[in-house]
């Protein structure tokens, strides 16, 4: 496979990124909801534990697992800043 192969195939993953991201953001809007009428904070740090283990142990190849866990963190913490931003309009 040659290069630009292969970035033909990045972009088509990361089109599915995008959609699943977007999808993923729109069910934090009901999770914010949730947690106003509730009057619950942002920060639910025990689920967030619970969320990196599920990614942790869901990586089939060990030498990717640092990375992706990585990127749930960096998800997780562009979720809660949403839901601050939300919070404050």
């Amino acid at each position: 496979m040659n290069l630009d192969e292969i970035r033909i195939q990045i972009d088509g993953i990361d089109f599915e990124i995008t959609k699943l991201l977007e999808e993923r953001m729109k069910l934090v809007e009901q999770v914010i909801n949730y947690k106003m009428e509730n009057n619950m904070q942002i920060l639910d740090s025990s689920r967030e534990d619970l969320v990196l283990e599920k990614v942790a142990s869901r990586v089939d190849d060990e030498k990717y697992s640092a990375t992706i866990v990585e990127s749930f963190k960096d998800i997780m913490k562009n979720s809660r800043d949403f839901q601050s931003q939300y919070l404050n309009k």
